[in-house]
């Protein structure tokens, strides 16, 4: 039985939390990471274990086939769970910034977290409830479509990157990930028209949407409707097509499509 074990900062949740493949996200038990790793307390996040949004592990486990059989990849793994994580919520999560490895309770290596995931981003921790734990495991699986879409890869790593950088950097990171996500050949221009058809529920605030988008500096509802737009491209699955989409809803031709925001 092998599991990785992360600690968890900026969210809180009142139960178990299962994202599927393996993964959960749990309450720390007090002593049971020292225990098997003395070193542990110079490695964990400041304030873990006391803190409301400091109380938390992210954890994989799996069962391997036989001695021989090589580890799961649980930095990857569970940055992608962070990574879902920060779009079901739009909290400032991170983990690590490394992951004790164990196989059959005993010790087996400590691992460094992708940088990207182990560093949190500005903004306030949040809770965790089962609607939007729902959507993160449904996101989590859905991360490797950004595998096979080099555009919607580019626009997940320009959005993320952006929840750190500060003015102007930030907005222009933003913009970069809505023109990777949903511009095309129409460039920002047009991923701002897209956006607005998709988020937005009426004309007005569709025009606030586009008006907040095409200001020099991004505004929270400007950057929150980016997150939000990867959210529903990702649970489409098909980005190119979506974007066909919203172009006919646009010209009146069919109706918006359903997201998940909608059904929430």
């Amino acid at each position: 039985t092998y599991v990785a074990l992360a600690p968890l900062v900026g969210l809180s949740a009142g139960s178990e939390i299962d994202l599927g493949g393996g993964i959960r996200v749990r309450s720390v038990v007090p002593g049971e990471i020292s225990k098997l790793w003395p070193e542990a307390g110079g490695l964990m996040p400041p304030q873990f274990g006391r803190d409301i949004d400091r109380m938390l592990l992210l954890e994989l486990t799996r069962e391997l086939d036989s001695v021989d059989a090589d580890p799961p990849d649980a930095a990857g793994e569970l940055g992608d769970a962070v990574t879902a994580l920060r779009l079901a919520t739009s909290g400032a999560i991170a983990a690590g910034p490394v992951v004790f490895e164990r196989l059959d309770f005993r010790p087996l290596r400590i691992s460094p977290l992708l940088p990207i995931a182990a560093t949190q981003p500005r903004g306030e921790a949040t809770r965790l409830d089962k609607l939007r734990a729902r959507v993160a495991s449904d996101l989590r699986e859905k991360l490797i479509l950004a595998d096979e879409d080099r555009a919607l890869g580019e626009a997940l790593d320009r959005w993320e990157l952006s929840l750190f950088a500060d003015e102007p950097f930030r907005s222009a990171q933003a913009r970069e990930a809505l023109t990777s996500l949903l511009g095309g050949d129409g460039g920002y221009w047009a991923a701002t028209m897209r956006i607005a058809v998709l988020l937005g529920d009426k004309t007005r605030d569709r025009m606030d949407l586009i008006e907040a988008l095409r200001a020099e500096t991004l505004d929270r509802l400007a950057r929150d409707a980016v997150r939000q737009a990867l959210l529903e491209v990702l649970m489409h699955g098909n980005r190119p097509e979506l974007a066909d989409t919203l172009d006919e809803t646009l010209l009146g031709v069919r109706p918006r499509p359903t997201t998940v925001l909608r059904v929430a």
